[in-house]
Order: C-alpha cells, then structure tokens, then sequence
C-alpha cells in the first residue's frame, strides 16, 4: 500500500466514524424519548483490488439500521391518553396537512410505536411529534376524546383494542376500536421523522390486528437507547476517529519529507 491509498483509507475511515459519532449523538439526545429506536451503524469493508494472492484494501462503507424489534420498557405515566404497545405493532398515524383550525388529514398513512398522545384543541389525540392516532387504516379521522365541560377523566382499551372515554361526571363513552399495523419485514420500514415509518417494497404491506400484543393506557413506551451504553459507544467511536487522524498526519507528514528530498 502506498501513501496515497493510506491517506485515502484514513480519510474514509474518519468519515465512517464521523457518520458512526452523528448516530450515536441522536441516540443519546432521544434517550428520553417514548418510543424512540436505536440507531445502529454497521460497517463494511470495500475491496481496492483483489488478486489470487492478496486483496488491498478500499476503505470502508457505512449503512445503518433502526433496532425496530427491540422493545422499550413499558412506563405508567398518569396521563390516561398516553398509549403503550407490549409486544409487535404499530399505531396508525398521520400528519395534519391543513391548520390547527382546520385540520385534514390527506398525506400518507404512516406508522409509530411512539404513544405520548394527548388531545389537541378539537379533542383529537396528537403525539409529540405532530402525528395524528387513527383506530385503522379506513378511519377519516382521528381517535377524538371529549372536551369542554365533559372533559375526558381516563381512557380504557380493552384486550380487543376498545377505547372508552369516562368524563369527569363518571359518564362513559366508545371511542371506536384501535388496530395496529403488523409487518413481516418490520426492519425495513423507512423512517420518516418523530419516530415515525412508512411502508415500501422491502418491509411489505401491513396486515392489521394486534396479534397477541395489548395496549395500555396512561402509559408510554421508552426509548430503547440506554445512555450508559452510547456513551461506551461514543469512546470507542471517538478512539476509532483519532486513530485515522493520526494516519492521515503521518501519512501526510511523509508526503511532505518525500517531496522536500525530490526538490
């Protein structure tokens, strides 16, 4: 290998730690955040030349990957219209593409297991993120609660995904039966922004029923990123980055003594 190609291979290398360093600061930013999924980076090793009796090496590329199948805890909150899914799922969502006075829900259908919803000033039920709970692909509108003067006390779901309001007055009141999409290729899903995923070709159209999971109210899942865990991750990353910056100075430092000899 020569200097060049080690000055190439570092500087590779240093961006693939870089990208590596951009994911693990997101995770330990939303380590707080209900439902929010890990995001991993995987590296592999790119090949310069390969001949029968030796391979040089090309660097390095990089990908990553949402740990979508590993679960949070399950948190009680207290807030009744917090939602948390124990087992596989996902709530159907979507964005409000009109205005807070007047809400339409036309963009696409899309799919979260982040379940910090509370009622917006319509009584629709709104994650953190802005997305919109609906009970099924088919609703034409959101899983709306009662407000005003019957403001709702606490929200019950059923093992078969009934919600029931009760009002302050102990009233009750159905609120529709929630469904949650399921995926064959749940890894694949791309990710869209606030935890949110769309569908496509590789993670496969949703079926849609619990499937032996349950869904509990006033309670949110956590996010599945430990923060002792990235921090570790951070070192190692950060070792790994220095370690190419000190190539790249070597290699460089040589390039310069070997041009100053030829002058």
């Amino acid at each position: 290998m020569g200097l060049y190609d080690a000055l190439s291979n570092a500087v590779a290398g240093a961006s693939a730690q870089s990208f590596a360093l951009n994911n693990i600061s997101g995770n330990i930013a939303n380590t707080q955040t209900a439902g929010f999924k890990t995001t991993e980076t995987s590296f592999a090793d790119m090949l310069a030349q390969t001949t029968p009796k030796a391979q040089t090496s090309g660097g390095v590329s990089t990908s990553t990957r949402d740990t979508l199948g590993i679960q949070g805890m399950i948190q009680s909150t207290g807030v009744s219209t917090n939602l948390a899914i124990s087992g596989n799922g996902y709530f159907v969502v979507r964005s409000n593409t009109g205005t807070p006075q007047s809400p339409t829900f036309t963009g696409e259908t899309a799919y979260t297991r982040r379940g910090d919803f509370s009622p917006d000033s319509s009584g629709y039920l709104v994650n953190g993120a802005g997305y919109y709970l609906f009970a099924g692909p088919s609703a034409t509108a959101p899983v709306q609660v009662p407000t005003g003067a019957n403001t709702l006390a606490s929200l019950a779901v059923s093992p078969a995904g009934t919600l029931t309001g009760t009002a302050a007055d102990g009233s009750t009141q159905p609120l529709g039966s929630l469904t949650l999409a399921q995926f064959g290729g749940q890894d694949n899903l791309t990710f869209l922004d606030g935890g949110t995923y769309v569908a496509n070709g590789r993670s496969g159209t949703p079926s849609f029923g619990l499937d032996g999971a349950t869904i509990a109210a006033g309670s949110v899942e956590q996010s599945n990123a430990g923060i002792s865990d990235q921090f570790s991750k951070m070192i190692e990353t950060q070792q790994a980055y220095t370690a190419n910056t000190k190539v790249m100075s070597a290699a460089d430092q040589m390039l310069q003594d070997a041009i100053a000899m030829d002058v």
